[in-house]
Parts: structure tokens; C-alpha cells; sequence
């Protein structure tokens, strides 16, 4: 839950403020010490932790093993986290001390024995190199060495020449519980490949699955996005899924790991861009549905494909291209290490999943139209951290259904966001625009972004039904903002959306929501816009906004929000205009609030 003032806290700022030691009971230890879903192989194990309430004097965080030290949280992620030097980057920038330091909680153990059981625990370190006690203790038994299936065994090349769905598909097949599949260093070229159970495909070091840039090969009885819809999809290039897309198959244990690429294939690509450290991006050409024949490749070839089966082009075009990676119904998923690039429509889909990690992983679909990084869709359990996203959509997306018959679903719930570094996208995290079935208890925290086109983004519409509730998304770093730092708003069109769903008379609703301890460095646009729809009596509120400030042209534009509270929010460099601009709003209150609204 956010931070709250404490007698210890007010004791500890009082000692900060004095210039003096600080005493024992001013660090506290972590809390919560845990091993995220699947996170752990026969070499390694990957802990995540809670920051305690009285985190502000901590700097970083040592972690033991059965009493030894392993070495400090930030300098693992150095060496494990695509996302930290990215964020260590953002901060060498920020010579003003502008922005609000973020805290990595998380460390990677690498080089352990198969089988064996580790103990460890977690203390926090202040900038003297002063330690809490320990954590409670986490014991923890890596896997046994699994039993490898070769895709080279079952015939493929890795040459890229030719089509190898076949032979990877033959090494999927034939692995037994707990086995691991693997692509090592070469280029393997496939269409559509179907997941099971209890199962680890690794895209080695090397490696690239590369997605076919022909449509026949991925099966249009892929799946449907809700029960209720119309339309089925084309498959992904890699699938957890009934082949049957009406039918029901749940799924366990799945693990898509290594430090190999997974390519869409889906469009041409215009240049490489330098990124903020130096290294090369790659930059997709920015399509539509009236661009993808130039543009497209297994795009161009599915749209195709559709418009000849007699098809719209509008709705060929939002409808039938594959993503990268597709899983419905699948209990405890962990995705690790891999770079995802080109994918024809969105990057990785989880639908009505059960405990999903991402970690470590790369992004690099900018700007891919509809590239999304990784979305969920009414499932309980997600963990995303210490990932790199430079998108061409929104980031980290979730989504619960649309319309009045959402109500029939399970909400979408439980995530826990932090340590990542986004670059390009519509938006950090992002809560709709399907909304129907409610988005709720999502917390983010310790994210950089710089550049995205807005940090929290929430959309829906006045027919949408549900929206998203108890959201909190803190102790955040931002830069460069192009649209909104924070968004909350019922007038979102997608021109290539297909309103396949009965309307609901229900709007959406965005409420009890908390933003605290987050910088905005040179926001464009709008810092904070709420548009709710006050004629249908549909208001956000609940919002809470604290010890948030802004510095560049952004303004405030609030509609349609009712009983909110902003307090030490403030604006700098904003000219001479007051920056807040409030109409159709109600029961909202301010407190040390600069400049004050009028």
C-alpha cells in the first residue's frame, strides 16, 4: 500500500534533517522475499522482494545465501537487467536532482548446483553501508537437470533457408513432462508452433525463431478474443491453445526462456535508430490499414489473404494478423531473457492465465502499428520486472472484456510492475480499452520511462462497461512525456477496432486510484487529463495524487471527476498560465498545491 507517515518515519526524517547517524531502528528489512512464479531452472533462481514502509534511507539491498554474502541488488541488474542500464543512463542526465530515485528489488542467483536447496535473505543497505537485519528466510531447491530435446535432432537446419515448423514442432511433441526444447545458435524459420504442459522452450544465445512471412502458415482456427466474439484469429507464432479455438484446453507450467530473439516477421523495416546509450534500434515502418501493402510483410500477406476470403480490409486488418506469442488458459508462465522484434500485430497475449512472469526480457517493436509489449486479459496473477520495452503500442496493457456481456467474466487482477525502463509506446501501463469485467489491484512502482506518450494511460468509453479500480503507480521517474503523463478518459476510438459486442448502458469508470512519489521531467501535452462524461452522470473519482511534480508546458485538465485529492503536487517552468483547468468536476480538494488553481 502507499507510504504513510509514521512516528519512526517522522523520527527518521527529523534525524536526516539534523545531518545525524542514522540509528538502528531507521533501516528495516525487506519484506516478502519470494521466488516469482517458474523463476528458477537447475542453474538459477531469481528472488523479488517487498520494499518496506521505511524505504526512503535505503540505497540498496545484499542478499545471502545460507549466510554468505552474494553481492548487492543493483550491481546483479546491472549484469542481468536489459532495463538498467537504460535507467542508469536516465539518472547520469539528471544533473538538477530533479527526479525521484527508484529502488531495485530484485537479484538474480546464478551459477548454483541442480536439485540443491538454498536459504536465503535479503537486507536493506543505507547510503553509509549500514545493514538491516535479515529478512525472513526463503528456502528455495532449484530444478533437476531436465532432459533436453534438440530441435537439430528432429531435423532442423537453422540455416533460415526454409521452413522448420515441422521438426520444432516434432521436438515439442515428443518432450516429456519437465523436458526443455531447444533452439541453439542458428536461424530457424516457423509458422504457427503449439506449447503443451509442463514444458521449457529455450531460444539459446544465438538463436533466432523467426516467424514465416507466409499466411497458410498459421492456422485461422487460432482463437477468439472473448467468448462472445465473432472473429477467429489467425494463431501466433507460438501458442499455448486448443486447436479447436471454440473448445476448452487448460494448460500448466509453461517456460519460453533464453537470450535468443523471437521475430514476427511482420513488417519492413525503415532504419536503425540510435538509442539513448549508443546502441542501434530497430525502427519498423509506422502502417494502417491503408499502408500495409508497402509496408507489410506476414502483415501485408494476412490482410491479404482475408480481404480474399471475402473480408473488409478495416477489418482484416484488425483482426487477422498474428501476434508473437498467444497462451489461454495456462497456470504458472515465466517468460525470460529473450529479445521480442517485428511481430505482425501484438508482441506476447496472455488470456485468462494464472500467475505470469516477465523478467528480463527486451522489447523492440517500435513502431510496429499495434506492437504491443505484453498484455493480459482477464487473468489473476501477473509480475512483470526488469524488462526493457521500446514499442509500438501500449507497453504493459491489461484489458477484462467489452461490453455488457463482460459482466460474465472473470475481472482482470493482481499485478505487480516494477524496475522496468519503457522507452517507446503509447503508454507505461495501460488499463483498457476493454474494460467490461474490471481492472483492478495493479500496483507499479520504481519504472522509468522517457519518451513514452504518456506514463499511467486509462481509456474507455461511455458503453463500455467496468473500467479500473484500486491502481497504485509510485516511486516513478519520467521524462519526456509526448501526449499525458496520466490519462483517464472515456473518449478512446480504435478506427480498427470491430465492435463485435453487444454496447453496454453501463460507462466505463476510473476510481480509487493513487499517484505518489513520481518526477516529470519536460511533460508535453497534458501532466494530468480526466475526461469522464458528467450529461450520463459517469465520473472518475477516487483519484489521489501525492508528492507528484511536473516540470515543462503540460497542464491540467480535469472533466467529469468527482471527490479527489491532490496535495503537494507541483508545476515548474509552466509560464506564466495558471496550469489547471477544471470544468464539470466536484468534491475535489487541494493541498500545497504550486501553482494553486484558481
Amino acid at each position: 500500500m502507499p507510504y504513510q507517515t509514521t512516528v519512526i518515519g517522522q523520527r527518521l526524517v527529523l534525524a536526516l534533517a539534523l545531518g545525524c547517524s542514522l540509528p538502528a531502528w531507521a533501516l528495516q528489512a525487506p519484506s516478502k522475499v519470494q521466488v516469482p512464479t517458474l523463476a528458477f531452472d537447475e542453474r538459477e533462481i531469481i528472488l523479488v522482494w517487498e520494499k518496506p514502509a521505511e524505504h526512503r534511507v535505503i540505497k540498496d539491498y545484499r542478499v545471502y545465501a545460507n549466510g554468505m554474502l552474494l553481492g548487492s541488488a543493483n550491481a546483479n541488474n546491472d549484469r542481468v537487467s536489459p532495463a538498467k542500464p537504460y535507467i542508469d543512463h536516465f539518472y547520469a542526465q539528471d544533473t538538477r536532482n530533479f527526479h525521484h530515485r527508484i529502488a531495485i528489488h530484485s537479484y538474480t542467483v546464478q551459477g548454483l548446483k541442480a536439485n540443491t536447496q538454498y536459504r536465503f535473505t535479503v537486507r536493506s543497505v543505507d547510503a553509509a553501508g549500514n545493514e538491516s537485519a535479515d529478512s525472513p528466510a526463503l528456502v528455495q531447491r532449484t530444478a533437476p537437470v531436465p532432459k533436453v530435446f534438440d530441435v537439430r535432432q528432429y531435423g532442423a537446419k537453422g540455416d533460415g533457408s526454409h521452413l522448420e515448423t515441422l521438426a520444432i514442432q516434432g521436438a515439442i511433441d515428443a518432450c516429456t513432462p519437465g523436458c526443455k526444447v531447444l533452439l541453439p545458435k542458428g536461424t530457424y524459420k516457423s509458422g504457427a508452433l503449439y506449447l503443451k504442459s509442463n514444458m521449457t522452450l529455450e531460444i539459446a544465445e544465438g538463436a533466432t525463431l523467426l516467424g514465416s512471412e507466409r499466411a497458410e502458415d498459421y492456422p485461422l482456427a487460432g482463437y477468439i478474443q472473448y467468448p462472445y466474439s465473432s472473429t477467429v484469429r489467425p494463431a501466433s507464432l507460438i501458442n499455448a491453445l486448443p486447436r479447436d479455438p471454440r473448445s476448452h484446453q487448460a494448460f500448466e507450467n509453461i517456460r519460453i526462456v533464453g537470450k535468443g530473439v523471437i521475430d514476427g516477421n511482420g513488417w519492413k523495416r525503415q532504419a536503425d535508430v540510435p538509442g539513448e546509450r549508443g546502441q542501434a534500434l530497430p525502427f519498423y515502418l509506422p502502417s494502417d490499414n491503408t499502408r500495409y501493402m508497402q509496408d507489410g510483410i506476414l502483415a501485408k500477406a494476412q490482410v491479404e489473404q482475408a480481404v480474399a476470403r471475402g473480408m473488409n480490409v478495416k477489418d482484416a486488418y484488425g483482426q487477422m494478423r498474428s501476434s508473437l506469442i498467444t497462451l489461454r488458459d495456462v497456470k504458472n508462465v515465466f517468460y525470460g531473457g529473450f529479445t521480442v522484434v517485428n511481430p505482425a500485430f501484438h508482441g506476447i497475449m496472455n488470456l485468462e492465465t494464472e500467475n505470469v512472469v516477465l523478467a528480463n526480457t527486451t522489447h523492440k517493436t517500435y513502431d510496429a502499428n499495434n506492437g504491443d509489449g505484453i498484455e493480459f486479459a482477464n487473468s489473476k496473477g501477473a509480475m512483470v520486472f526488469n524488462n526493457f520495452f521500446d514499442t509500438g503500442d501500449d507497453c504493459v496493457n491489461f484489458a477484462a472484456g467489452t461490453g455488457a456481456d463482460a459482466v460474465h467474466q472473470k475481472p482482470q487482477e493482481d499485478a505487480w510492475i516494477f524496475n522496468n525502463y519503457f522507452r517507446k509506446g503509447h503508454g507505461m501501463v495501460v488499463a483498457g480499452s476493454h474494460t467490461g469485467a474490471w481492472i483492478q489491484n495493479i500496483l507499479a512502482e520504481d519504472n522509468v520511462s522517457d519518451g513514452t506518450d504518456a506514463g499511467l494511460r486509462m481509456k474507455s468509453t461511455n458503453f463500455m462497461d467496468g473500467g479500473a479500480r484500486n491502481v497504485i503507480f509510485r516511486d516513478s521517474a519520467m521524462r519526456n512525456t509526448v501526449k499525458q503523463a496520466f490519462i483517464f478518459t472515456l473518449d478512446y476510438n480504435d478506427p480498427n477496432a470491430k465492435l463485435d459486442y453487444k454496447r453496454s448502458t453501463v460507462p466505463g469508470q476510473f476510481r480509487d486510484i493513487r499517484v505518489s512519489d513520481v518526477s516529470v521531467e519536460n511533460a508535453q501535452g497534458a501532466a494530468i487529463e480526466v475526461k469522464g462524461d458528467s450529461t450520463r452522470n459517469a465520473w472518475h473519482q477516487g483519484l489521489v495524487f501525492e508528492r507528484v511534480r511536473f516540470s515543462g508546458p503540460a497542464k491540467v485538465r480535469l472533466d467529469g471527476l468527482k471527490e479527489s485529492r491532490f496535495e503537494q503536487v507541483v508545476f515548474s517552468e509552466t509560464g506564466a498560465a495558471n496550469p489547471w483547468q477544471i470544468t464539470e468536476s466536484q468534491g475535489l480538494t487541494f493541498k500545497d498545491v504550486e501553482p494553486a488553481p484558481l
